[in-house]
């Protein structure tokens, strides 16, 4: 057994947790994961740090929330705010470069406009003509069984059955690159880290056989919340509904394209079996450490609203994460405890022996993994959006096991007993007899506020807030003096 394991990250884009079967899905088959989460940890309360792919990304990268790392929204939608994460952070691939790691990039990018991996320590990246991945989606001729989204002045493609066949899928091409790359290295004589980030399952959902009609629409029940009235929620969430002209759209439309994204989660679970596959062919389950996530959910449908940003709903943030490895890294179990996706960077770090920045929000889930669950870790979580194009639909989120609250500064805020509505239907921000609850819930998001140096709120915001409540984790740390902070940045 190596001291510094391999490790292979694969990586996927808007998939929602509940998508899987071994989440609790009992439509979409998805046996090899099923059958990875049996093996490994299944993280039961695994959240992102923001709902768009840059933020999110550039908080695995860095181990920072987007506050922190300067990344808040999708690089390529305003590039004029952000190029992307800066060349000078301290990421985990630069701290596995220092520890002796050949490191391997396919696929999706998405964290800075101008630089590369290889510009944040990847010894080689290949994204596999991604270049021309949306417009392979978009404009194929042959398209079956489409579900388009119409606007005055346009349309935009939600669903289709593809023309070409599987071995021609981005995914699965991605896929034949990564297993390459670890017959490759596999017996070089120092450890390796590899990583692939495809694009699927985020919409538009064009699906070759036989994935495209592997599910019967008729057979694919509402979401539990797909009777959304958007009575007592955020002007915000209707406006979003109607922006993207779904007023229109019923179930019969909904379950083609969830039909559909549950064949591209199906194809991107037959790629997971055959890397599983390659692994166990190639004697490496014994040193290498395999994990699966990806950066964000999709509502696809739920709350009658398409893609993810402008709310924060679970099915948005509440993310798949399943770590497999040797029994001396990792026992398996279900975990219940809050983590995030960004926790994957000092985690990384550790396994390779590394030092940790002192600047990270992140923390190791190495005992976790291990089976040591701390009486100090998190029992809460905490979510930022900055908004999309110009900044719309800023808000922070703190979420308890039976609470969630989100703080939206231009709109109403939200309250929700996951307990009793566990599909965030009823807002009870205005209900009188849950003022102990909300006061408890804002105290816990001023709390996360001091505790990562989220500037967010000023004295005439704070004034109406209680004091603030620490996540247990920081209260053993050192939390900036916040009016310190102020003074010095009003100098």
């Amino acid at each position: 057994m190596k001291n510094q394991p391999n490790i292979i990250l694969f990586f996927t884009d808007q998939l929602r947790q509940d998508a899987l079967g071994c989440y609790g899905n009992e439509i979409c088959q998805t046996p090899n994961l099923d059958r990875l989460a049996s093996e490994g940890v299944i993280f039961n309360q695994a959240y992102t740090t923001s709902p768009v792919c840059s933020p999110s990304r550039a908080s695995l990268m860095s181990g920072q929330y987007p506050h922190n790392h300067g990344v808040m929204v999708n690089t390529h939608i305003a590039p004029a705010w952000t190029g992307g994460l800066d060349e000078n952070k301290i990421t985990f691939s630069s701290l596995l470069k220092d520890r002796g790691y050949t490191l391997d990039y396919l696929g999706k990018w998405h964290v800075n406009q101008n630089l590369s991996p290889k510009h944040f320590g990847f010894d080689q990246y290949n994204d596999g003509d991604g270049s021309s991945y949306w417009i392979q989606k978009m404009n194929k001729k042959k398209l079956g069984s489409e579900r388009w989204i119409e606007f005055p002045r346009g349309k935009w493609l939600a669903s289709a059955c593809a023309d070409y066949i599987k071995e021609n899928d981005y995914t699965w091409a991605l896929t034949d690159g990564l297993i390459s790359t670890i017959e490759d290295r596999c017996n070089q004589n120092k450890p390796f880290f590899i990583r692939m980030d495809t694009p699927a399952p985020h919409h538009p959902n064009v699906v070759p056989e036989p994935y495209a009609n592997m599910y019967d629409p008729e057979s694919i029940p509402p979401w539990e919340n797909f009777v959304e009235t958007f009575e007592d929620k955020p002007a915000g969430h209707l406006r979003k509904h109607t922006e993207w002209n779904l007023m229109e759209k019923d179930w019969n439309w909904w379950s083609e394209v969830v039909a559909k994204y549950y064949g591209d989660v199906t194809l991107i679970d037959d790629c997971v079996g055959r890397v599983l596959n390659t692994i166990k062919n190639k004697g490496l389950e014994e040193n290498t450490i395999f994990i699966f996530s990806t950066d964000h959910g999709d509502a696809l449908g739920s709350h009658k609203h398409f893609e993810k940003a402008g709310t924060m709903y679970d099915e948005i943030f509440k993310i798949p994460l399943i770590i497999r490895g040797p029994s001396s890294f990792i026992k398996s179990r279900l975990s219940n405890e809050f983590v995030r996706l960004m926790d994957l960077m000092p985690t990384i770090i550790d396994w390779a022996g590394g030092e940790l920045p002192s600047n990270l929000d992140a923390i190791s889930m190495i005992k976790l993994l291990s089976g040591d669950i701390s009486p100090i870790w998190p029992d809460s979580v905490y979510a930022e959006h900055h908004g999309e194009v110009w900044g719309y639909q800023t808000q922070r989120m703190v979420r308890t096991l039976n609470w969630k609250y989100v703080f939206c500064p231009h709109d109403l805020d939200e309250l929700y007993n996951l307990r009793n509505d566990p599909y965030e239907m009823r807002n009870l921000i205005n209900d009188s007899k849950q003022k102990e609850i909300l006061d408890e819930m804002r105290a816990r998001l001023i709390g996360w506020n001091d505790a990562t140096n989220d500037m967010f709120q000023w004295d005439w915001v704070r004034w109406n807030f209680p004091e603030p409540i620490l996540p247990k984790y920081f209260k053993n740390k050192s939390v900036p003096d916040r009016k310190d902070m102020e003074r010095t940045l009003r100098k």
